[in-house]
This record gives structure tokens, sequence and C-alpha cells, in this order.
């Protein structure tokens, strides 16, 4: 009997490994029709003085397997194994719509004119023409009526179904790396390196001849940087790198120690962001939601970025504490040239930290990154060297031995600067002129700055002395 009940558990697995091996290969060679004859792509759209995006032609009824969608376009593998990416209104199968969501559908040629009803969630349509500059399908609906809805709210399901490319995701290295990296290697070999192709063409007739292309990856030549490259096989051999994108001026490429840093290519450790999204990744989560509830959750939100900019923003504080306190042990050392030390390794761990960022991660938004950096390198620079003034004795040079001895206040100062302010006062028209009135007034902003001495006392050796504070309060007079 046990024998007999293994060999029917046995039998029964393998069924249904079967039947799932089945529906597999049912989701898999699913196929699509061309419907014209179009070119395969290796990218959606066409930019000024860069290389052509047309690859090769298809031909009206071969039949294709989808794999991702991308804008308004499919990525999608042709019977010779060769896969870019093909327009949707060249796919016979994108013609079928769907929406999502309950939307008005207005009979006739004209959207938002006349009769209309509204079509429940689901509802399936064949799209016939594109009306208002792409912005409005004319569909039929299968009882055979036609009409018109928004394009935004009805479209392919393909589109949701299908995992979409990722247009976050990028790649970025020097030629000098890519070249010693890939020429002589396989596809495969790249495709690891790099990541996903986008685009895989055979360029003679005996496909002994072939092309790789990726969209997302940049490549950085004489610190000019190229979005887009294509790489040439010879067999599966790897013999020249192309770059398509046309050069783009990069500051942060000319920057010192900028050539040390691209060569490391740190694109695994900040850039791992999948290549490809679904559906389910895009959705909003909770903290979003409770952002967009009204004011004062944004501005919550608002306060909470800024917070989160800042500590993000502070790690080069954090990563160079070691070695500042390791300088600040060193009792030979006076605290002028401790300070210094500390300040250069500060700026050390800032810049390198906005060199990584600038080169890897945020690559369009130098000037931004800049004024992110500068601000805490600033006030760190300061609350550091206050630290040291504030707790290491300036004889015995030991650090955390001082008692607070009290303050002195040693005067106020005051400094007077002039504003113009304007009033509106109404305003007049005559004619088809109209004319707004102001009083201008003059105010008078004063800044008060008190000065004091805080006494600090070494609990190690006795020493006594003062460091100098400040505080500043400014009120405006109005005249």
């Amino acid at each position: 009997m046990l024998k007999k009940g293994l060999a029917v558990l046995f039998l029964f697995v393998l069924i249904l490994s079967s039947l799932c091996a089945k529906e597999e290969v049912a989701e898999i060679s699913e196929v699509w029709t061309i419907r014209n004859n179009t070119w395969l792509l290796w990218r959606n759209s066409q930019f000024k003085n860069d290389a052509p995006i047309e690859l090769k032609q298809v031909w009206k009824g071969t039949k294709v397997t989808p794999a991702k969608s991308y804008a308004s376009c499919f990525q999608v593998t042709l019977p010779s194994g060769e896969f870019g990416f093909i327009n949707y209104q060249d796919i016979e199968d994108t013609y079928w719509v769907e929406n999502v969501d309950s939307i008005k559908f207005f009979y006739g040629d004209k959207w938002g004119a006349g009769e209309f009803e509204m079509l429940p969630p689901g509802t399936r349509a064949y799209r016939l023409e594109i009306l208002d500059n792409g912005g409005i399908y004319k569909i039929r609906l299968k009882d055979g009526r036609t009409g018109t809805v928004i394009k935004h709210y009805m479209r392919s399901p393909y589109f949701r179904t299908l995992p979409e490319v990722n247009q976050k995701f990028i790649r970025i290295y020097s030629l000098e790396k890519l070249q010693k990296k890939l020429l002589g290697k396989t596809r495969e070999e790249a495709i690891d390196f790099i990541g996903p192709a986008s685009a895989f063409i055979y360029t003679n007739n005996d496909q002994t001849s072939s092309e790789l292309y990726f969209r997302y990856a940049m490549a950085v030549k004489d610190k000019m940087r190229h979005k887009g490259l294509k790489i040439s096989y010879d067999g599966n051999v790897a013999n020249e790198i192309t770059l398509l994108g046309s050069a783009k001026k990069a500051m942060a490429e000319r920057l010192p120690l900028a050539g040390l840093i691209r060569n490391m290519n740190l694109n695994k450790y900040f850039n791992p962001i999948k290549n490809y999204i679904r559906e389910t990744d895009t959705k909003e989560g909770w903290w979003s939601k409770f952002t967009k509830k009204n004011l004062l959750t944004k501005i919550i939100g608002i306060i909470v970025w800024l917070i989160g900019i800042f500590l993000f923003f502070s790690i080069p504080q954090l990563l160079s504490w070691p070695f500042r306190r390791l300088i600040i042990s060193i009792k030979p050392m006076g605290n002028g040239l401790v300070k210094f030390i500390n300040f250069l390794l500060l700026t050390g761990f800032m810049y390198l930290f906005f060199l990584v960022l600038t080169l890897n991660v945020i690559l369009d938004q130098f000037i931004l990154v800049v004024i992110f950096t500068l601000f805490p390198w600033f006030i760190y620079v300061r609350r550091n060297s206050s630290t040291i003034n504030y707790n290491r004795c300036p004889r015995c040079h030991t650090m955390w031995s001082a008692d607070d001895k009290g303050s002195t206040h040693t005067g106020t100062e005051h400094s007077r600067a002039w504003k113009t302010r304007d009033v509106y006062k109404g305003s007049s028209t005559s004619g088809n002129v109209t004319t707004k009135h102001y009083d201008r007034h003059h105010d008078e902003e004063i800044t008060t700055t008190e000065n004091y001495l805080d006494h600090r006392k070494c609990q190690n050796c006795g020493y006594e002395w003062d460091v100098h504070r400040k505080e500043t309060s400014k009120h405006t007079v109005r005249h």
C-alpha cells in the first residue's frame, strides 16, 4: 500500500508540474501581429544630433513576442531572436483598449459634445482613430456603437499587464572602463555587466555579426557624457563600442578626482533599481497619501523632507568622525592645528561624497547638489570648531575635561540698515490703461549683537580659558 501511495503521489506531482509548465509556456508563447510595415527601434524617440533610432524594418504580418512596455512603445522579440521597441500603433493587438475606472463615452466623432454615457470599468473596445492631436480615441464597442473617449483613461491593457521599462534606471561608466571590461567578451557578459539590453539585431544574413543596444547606459569620453551605446559583435565576440547620444557637458566630470571615482564603477552600489517595474511597484504609499490630505500634512511632508535631506547630506560628518576623533586625542597637537586638520577631514569627506552623488546618482542637478552639500558643510565646520574651543583644554589638550564656570557680558553692538517697502494704494484706469499706485516706505532694520565670554576650566590640569560667544537678533522699525 505504501508503494502504491507513493506512486500515486509521484504521478500527481508529475501531472501538476506538467500543467504548470504548459501554463508557463502558454504565457511566454503569446504572440502579437504587426499591423503595418514599421521599424524596430532601440529607443522610443529621436533627439536632435543623436544617432537614428531605426534599426531594421519589420514587415506587416510578422509575429512577435511581447516583453515590456515603454512609453508609447513595446519591446518585442522577432522570430529571429532579435528584439527592440515597436510603436504601439503598429501592433494589431494593442488596438483593443480597456478602461480601469468609469469614464465618459460621447457618441459621434467629438468628445465633450452631444449625448454621452458612462462606461463601466473593464469595458473592452476597438480603437478606430486617434483624434485631437493624440488626446482622444474614437472607439467601437462590442455592440457596434462608436464614439470617443479620453485616450489616457482607455488604453491597451498591455500597458498595465506587461512590466514597464524603468526610465529612471541608469548605468554610467567611463569609455575606457567599458572597453576594458567588454571588448573581446560575449553578449552575455555585456548584459551581466551593464544590465538588460534595449535592442539586439543581426547585421548580416548569415547572423554571424550582431549589435547590442543600451538606451539607459551612459558613457563618459573626454569628460563629456553620452547617453546610449552600441556594442558590435563578430560571432559572439565584442569588437567595437560606439557612443550613440550626442556629447553633453558635465561639470562634475571635470572636477579633481572625478576620473578616479568614475573608474571605480559604483553602479552596483548606487544604481540598484530594477530595469523594469510592474504596476504593483508604482502604487502610492501611505506617506504620499498622508502628505496630500490637506495643507497641514503637506507642510509636515515638506519639513520631514528637508530634515531627511539634511540628515542625508550629514553622512560625511558621521563617516569622518572616527578620524577626527583620533586627531583630537593626539595631545601634542595644539587646538589650532587640530581644528585645521578636522576642517580638512570634513571637507575631504564632503567633497568625495559630493563627487559620488554627482557622478553616479544625481546626474543632472549639479547646482542643487552643490547647495545641499555646502549648507551642512558650513554648519558642521562651525560646530566642530566650537566643540573643540569649548571642550579641549588649550594647555594639556585633554578633550571633554572642561567645566562651565559661567559667562560675562562684554558689550552690545547695534547696526542699522534701510529697506524699502511698497504699500499698495489702489489703481486707476484711463482708457485701456490700468495704473497701480503704491506708497514707498523706508523701514529701519536694526541688528543687535550681544557679546559674551564663556568661562571654562579644565578638570585635568586646572587651566582656565574664555570662549567668545555672540547672540544676534533683529527687529524692524516701520516708517
